[in-house]
């Protein structure tokens, strides 16, 4: 049964630098003592990999709760605030965008920038690698898919950073507000190009959403939240995903040298540098009803959250969690693109992103090395790169 009398600041000190650092030691104790626990605030979390991946994906879990505004009106009209059928049919509409051969297309985009990088880089100078290796060719790729133009990424990324902190367990009212003005930007930038498409059309996925609109099968404010969640978001985590790839590239030579040198290694590599490395640390659901887990009854509409990050490093599931292993058979999967329905839209183009730019990378730089300390903006529920210094040599 679950224990309703352990202080919430022993268990998940949520906003403790140390815990947001590195939370493993917390989720070792949970997993063995509570896999099952109730916060101060009445939130559910789990943190084993067997319960989060059984209990997160049965469909009495819901994304969204409508007494729940942690995402505000901004994406409320998106797969991240729909159930089925309406969450179905809009998935339909967007995973024709994202086939994996559309994806080598798309990720194309993002290649061209980092050749470009490449070739105007002088060996040995300091680099800022997140921005210029990760953040603007992600951009880029998202960008040519849906035929916008790959603009102001720094503001879409600043914007999408002010969202996630509100999404946290324990976020300030200033972070609330900051999150509301950053949904007010992203609406203002999509209209602005709305109507420039609207003069130039296309045939990317904002054409789609367009036309959509023009048989009025989705109102002004619906498409503009669905263009928005993936123009903001379509360079937000994968640009964490290549950096921290590359940081880990930089501090374990031998690992890019075994990536350059032997390409049968390199999906298991990317693997294990995505379960290692999570952009979203945690997912949310609301129950619609009345449902037992491990025991405890958790009533309709409690807030459950489903620890990614923990489940990731399970001992139970990946042996040495902490250790970087390659060869990691097939049933070790890590869920960092999450569960079920609601895992991520954007994963196909986020692991082309990955495969295609590193492999660019591992073509052309024979090594790279750190510069400096990288700064992040991190909290308990997600990671991102602000600066990575690297020099490279070719």
């Amino acid at each position: 049964m679950i224990d309703q009398t352990s202080a919430q600041d022993d268990y998940l000190p949520w906003n403790d630098p140390e815990f947001i650092e590195n939370p493993f030691p917390w989720f070792d104790r949970l997993r063995k003592e509570h896999p099952i626990y109730q916060t101060n605030d009445g939130t559910y979390v789990l943190t084993r990999y067997e319960d989060i991946t059984k209990f997160g994906r049965l469909p009495v879990m819901r994304i969204s709760n409508p007494e729940d505004t942690s995402f505000g009106d901004g994406f409320i009209h998106t797969v991240l605030g729909k159930e089925p059928p309406e969450h179905t049919k809009l998935r339909g509409l967007t995973n024709k965008w994202f086939t994996p051969e559309l994806c080598r297309n798309w990720a194309e985009a993002g290649v061209e920038v980092i050749n470009r990088v490449l070739d105007e880089y002088q060996e040995g100078e300091i680099i800022d690698a997140h921005h210029d290796l990760g953040m603007i060719p992600a951009h880029a790729a998202i960008c040519k898919a849906m035929q916008l133009p790959a603009d102001e990424p720094e503001p879409a990324i600043a914007a999408m950073l002010d969202v996630m902190r509100a999404i946290r367990a324990a976020p300030s009212q200033e972070e609330e507000e900051l999150s509301l003005k950053a949904f007010e930007y992203m609406g203002s930038r999509i209209r602005e190009m709305i109507k420039i498409k609207q003069e130039h059309p296309g045939d990317g996925m904002s054409d789609m959403f367009l036309e959509i609109l023009n048989k009025r099968e989705m109102n002004e404010e619906e498409v503009v939240q669905n263009i928005s969640l993936f123009w903001a978001s379509g360079a937000h985590n994968p640009s964490y995903m290549l950096a921290s790839g590359l940081e880990f590239f930089a501090n374990r030579p031998e690992v890019y040298e075994m990536y350059r040198e032997q390409p049968d290694k390199r999906n298991g590599i990317r693997n294990e540098i995505l379960r290692l490395f999570p952009a979203e640390l945690s997912f949310i659901r609301y129950p619609a009803e009345d449902i037992e887990i491990l025991g405890t009854l958790v009533p309709k509409n409690s807030k459950v959250r489903f620890m990614t990050n923990s489940a990731n490093r399970d001992p139970e599931i990946f042996p040495d969690p902490h250790e970087f292993n390659p060869d990691r058979p097939p049933n070790q999967r890590h869920i960092t693109f999450g569960i079920g329905i609601h895992g991520c839209a954007g994963q196909m183009i986020s692991r082309a992103e990955q495969e295609h730019f590193f492999d660019t990378i591992a073509a052309r730089v024979s090594r790279m090395e750190m510069a400096g300390e990288s700064t992040f903006d991190a909290t308990d529920r997600s990671r991102a790169y602000i600066t990575q210094s690297m020099r490279l040599y070719f």
